[in-house]
């Protein structure tokens, strides 16, 4: 479990494929610089749209190991942040990081809040329409932290799990859950667990009702 890359940026205007102009903070840049992680996220960063900037929005974690898949969907390689995460990190996929963790990161200490809904930004930004959809396709969303105790990171910093509440809630398993194995009973107990975001809750419920689940 290792730290690849610290990203951090501010909203921008950005043209997409047609030509028109948007307002966003995705295409954020790495930073070498030691930063304050707070409960409302890394100082020097920001987000153009107040839904990403919540207490349990605080950090955005996206595997570096993603990127030789999309960069091979997209026919060639993809702009640094593609997905605007905060945290480009190695070893902790969808698949290996569960709801409730507990990391150790650099001095703070965070919890792993839900995964991350993607959005059209993505694909917005990178002139890729077919981006979300291949993001939905393997399920590699990212994740969102929360943080419990204020400290500094940067990119040298370490990365300890501390605490594991819920080994059979990953990642993985709740996104599959919310798009592709839909079963109310499950999301119930998914929903039971107090660390995941009271966010991503009313979320999948909302869902599961459009879908007449």
């Amino acid at each position: 479990m290792s730290i690849v890359f610290v990203n951090i940026g501010l909203p921008e205007a950005r043209t997409d494929r047609h030509g028109e102009s948007f307002i966003t903070a995705i295409a954020k840049q790495p930073t070498q610089d030691t930063l304050l992680l707070t409960a409302e996220g890394l100082v020097g960063d920001d987000t153009y749209d107040e839904v990403h900037g919540t207490p349990d929005r605080a950090m955005h974690v996206l595997s570096h190991e993603h990127y030789a898949y999309f960069t091979e969907r997209a026919g060639a390689p993809l702009e640094h942040c593609a997905f605007g995460e905060n945290l480009c990190v190695s070893g902790l996929t969808e698949q290996e990081v569960c709801v409730g963790d507990i990391w150790q990161l650099g001095n703070a200490k965070v919890q792993v809040s839900m995964p991350t809904e993607r959005c059209s930004t993505i694909g917005r930004r990178l002139h890729l329409p077919a981006m979300l959809k291949w993001i939905h396709e393997e399920m590699m969303t990212g994740y969102y932290l929360r943080v419990l105790a204020a400290g500094t990171v940067n990119v040298a910093s370490s990365i300890t799990l501390l605490e594991r509440p819920h080994s059979d809630w990953s990642i993985d398993r709740l996104n599959q859950l919310l798009f592709n194995q839909r079963n109310r009973q499950v999301m119930a107990q998914a929903c039971a667990l107090t660390e995941l975001s009271e966010e991503w809750k009313q979320r999948a419920w909302q869902l599961y009702d459009r879908a007449g689940v």
